[in-house]
């Protein structure tokens, strides 16, 4: 049989407006001119370009902190769409227009590291550090060491970022992935726990604990969390595909499908929530169910092996089936 397809938690790091926030410069435009201005601040991102076009297209009849804070606020919804080439343009012009823009040099950084540009987002990150040293500054180099793979450089950023902010959650949990990629799983629930205490009520802290239960094989303890995740987001896809590879663990096939089947609901392109829910039909020796899951993971993900062999394994235990079956 396949391997279980276990999918960890993601890293999380601050909220793009969180992270502008704390270097204390806010773009805001001194009067809103008609309908533009409100669509450059709205929450949909589509509304948010179309609107800062707008204000843009204007050019110097906005004044200078408008123009920044229009470049600015497209480039978060282009950030928020996954276009970061555009999104770094609109960071890059921002910048042009005020090299000391704060939030625009926080915000190209942010936009780095979702690219995986790590070393450029780092540069960002210096800089913002050298110029006004908060603990989003850290947290956000933080987060690009991590994503390298210097583990050692993010774990000291994340202690910076908890020197200036003992109540940062964030840094906590942060910190927390990190100590558990170094094998520190005794630190790594330490955090994770103390990440809990401040935010009780976040699932994504529940998600990391949980995932480190899981790991060491704390099934019980691990499912608790999971249940308080869902709990508190019942629309995280992670979570129920999570729980479902614990309960499957444990042998209870019927709820970890069922899990395996939100996971699926809540996002349909989730390739290993299908190939999990595959494996837990092929635990109950349901064959039939399994080979359609096992080709829904495949066209999602033509490079998922562990789907490629499963189905390879299914299809032929079902035509080995056929023909040992009594002729009709």
């Amino acid at each position: 049989m396949a391997p279980l397809a276990f999918v960890s938690t993601p890293f999380r790091s601050p909220l793009r407006f969180a992270l502008a926030a704390a270097f204390s410069l806010c773009c805001v435009a001194a009067e809103a001119k008609g309908d533009a201005w409100s669509g450059c601040r709205a929450a949909d991102p589509d509304k948010r370009i179309e609107g800062c076009g707008e204000v843009i297209a204007r050019g110097d009849k906005e004044t200078k902190p408008n123009r920044v804070a229009a470049h600015v606020n497209r480039g978060g919804a282009y950030h928020a769409k996954g276009d970061y080439e555009r999104a770094l343009a609109d960071f890059d012009k921002a910048l042009e227009i005020d090299p000391n823009s704060a939030v625009a040099l926080a915000d190209r950084a942010a936009a780095y590291r979702a690219k995986g540009d790590f070393d450029h987002a780092i540069a960002d990150y210096d800089k913002l550090v050298a110029a006004q040293p908060k603990a989003a500054a850290y947290l956000g180099r933080g987060g690009a060491y991590q994503g390298k793979g210097d583990l050692d450089k993010a774990i000291a950023d994340y202690d910076k970022a908890l020197e200036l902010d003992k109540k940062s959650a964030a840094a906590l949990s942060n910190r927390g992935r990190a100590y558990r990629a170094k094998g520190d799983l005794d630190r790594a629930l330490a955090d994770f726990d103390a990440a809990i205490k401040l935010e009780p009520k976040s699932a994504q802290a529940y998600l990391n604990r949980a995932a480190l239960y899981q790991a060491r094989g704390d099934l019980d303890h691990a499912l608790a969390d999971y249940d308080k995740a869902i709990a508190s987001d019942g629309k995280l896809a992670i979570a129920y595909n999570n729980r479902g590879l614990a309960l499957h663990a444990k042998g209870d096939f019927d709820r970890a499908i069922a899990d395996f089947g939100k996971a699926v609901a809540i996002d349909a392109k989730y390739a290993r929530a299908y190939l999990n829910r595959a494996n837990a039909y092929r635990g109950k020796r349901d064959l039939e169910h399994a080979k359609p899951d096992l080709e829904q993971a495949l066209s999602l993900d033509p490079a998922l092996a562990a789907a490629k062999k499963g189905l390879d394994e299914v299809t032929k235990q079902l035509a080995a089936r056929a023909a040992a079956a009594p002729a009709q």
